[in-house]
């Protein structure tokens, strides 16, 4: 790497099989379909909080920005932590916090303590995030470590999706209430499994560089600000999707909530396995294969996802969407690998909390409030057009990544 001191020759970080337990990754996968479940069923749903509270489009974007903020400084903190006592615990921690805190949602008498209650499911994720991160790529070989990463994200988009549908079709029937009872539930048992995953009792700490000498290094920095553009973009496409669909385009609720989980499952998860394989192929021949495949799958989507937002034509409107949303899932295969990438074993905890704070505190979290803003003076399709500027950046930041990461390789050996 371009800018980062070359370090003393590294220990292998303790096997994964060599603890015992369950799998990683079977586990971690069905862990993170909850956990993407749980943060996004709020979206799914907030018209009908909106309604209960007597909130503005500004307000209800508040439910995500503080889950977020939360999450941003829970993940930074966590990842030190897990480096040094190993992933296991952290892992089991941040689960049983967010199961309660979601449960708590179910119990709110007011927007404050709605409030409060997400904001204590952003310290269970953001304690489960990192560890979750850095014990698969420790677990999987280099040749397949996007791979692994595109099936683990493949709960994200199956969990992501089966919140924003949970909660539009069973909010209304049920309430918003009940729909949180019925995710929160689940994670509870997680949690339980996940004192039993084969992982290592602690990480060994890196002595040769601290942590700094990487994460201030131009080629981190510039994946960093890619990741932020691209999650701004896509927290702001998620949380105002049930909006565009329904009320800017008139859908029904059943075939909008039907359409959003159909793009979800089949055009959201095969992004997400397609980036993860492509990212793993083109790096067997080339350093910075993962950031390559992502910088050309953001500018294939950005100019799609302007032209979608433009067309008020159903058939259009949602071949387009369907498209759009399989390149930009493309992005949650390889972007962990890139992190890993980019620094020594012993650090890959760290690195990837620092990467998630600052995708959350700069990317995730304004993007809801940010678009609203707009929405708010003119309309969501206008507002959403800032996430379609944020892609657009990110995509060519990732390919000066892929640039020099091809210029200049690692000067370690991921074992």
């Amino acid at each position: 790497m371009a800018s980062a001191p070359a370090p003393a020759p590294i220990k292998p970080t303790l096997p994964v099989t060599a603890a015992g337990g369950i799998r990683p990754l079977p586990l971690l996968t069905l862990i993170n379909y909850f956990n993407y479940l749980d943060r996004q069923v709020v979206y799914g749903m907030s018209p009908l909080i909106g309604t209960s509270f007597g909130l503005s489009k500004f307000q209800l974007g508040w439910l995500a920005a503080v889950n977020l903020v939360v999450f941003s400084f829970a993940s930074l903190i966590s990842g030190p932590v897990t480096d040094r006592i190993g992933p296991r615990r952290v892992i089991f921690t941040g689960i049983l916090v967010w199961a309660a805190a979601t449960i708590g949602s179910a119990l709110s008498g007011s927007f404050a303590s709605l409030l409060v209650c997400r904001a204590l499911v952003g310290v269970g994720e953001g304690a489960y995030g990192p560890s979750a991160n850095a014990l698969l790529c420790a677990d999987a070989p280099p040749s397949r470590r996007g791979r692994a990463l595109g099936i683990y994200n493949l709960g994200m988009a199956f969990g992501g999706t089966s919140g924003l549908v949970l909660g539009g079709v069973l909010a209304p029937v049920v309430g918003w209430r009940g729909v949180f009872w019925i995710a929160g539930a689940p994670a509870v048992l997680l949690a339980t499994s996940a004192a039993f995953i084969a992982a290592p009792p602690r990480i060994a700490r890196a002595r040769a560089q601290p942590a700094r000498a990487y994460v201030l290094s131009p080629t981190y920095l510039m994946a960093l600000a890619g990741g932020t553009l691209a999650a701004f973009g896509a927290n702001g496409l998620i949380f105002w999707a049930r909006y565009l669909i329904v009320e800017e385009r008139h859908f029904s609720e059943t075939i909008g909530s039907v359409f959003m989980g159909t793009v979800g499952l089949i055009a959201g998860a095969g992004g997400v396995v397609a980036g993860g394989y492509v990212g793993d192929a083109i790096t067997r021949r080339r350093p910075g294969g993962h950031s390559l495949t992502i910088g050309v799958s953001m500018l294939a989507a950005a100019p799609l996802a302007a032209l979608t937002l433009m067309v008020t034509s159903h058939p259009p409107f949602m071949v387009l969407t369907t498209i759009t949303v399989f390149l930009l899932s493309v992005y949650n295969g390889p972007a962990a690998a890139i992190v890993d990438e980019l620094g020594p074993p012993q650090l890959a905890a760290t690195l990837q909390a620092v990467f998630m704070f600052w995708l959350q505190l700069l990317g995730n979290t304004p993007a809801a409030s940010v678009v609203g803003w707009i929405a708010d003076r003119s309309s969501v399709p206008i507002g959403l057009q800032a996430a379609v500027i944020a892609f657009f950046l990110s995509g060519v930041l990732f390919m000066i990544v892929a640039r020099r990461q091809r210029a200049a390789p690692p000067a370690w050996t991921r074992r």
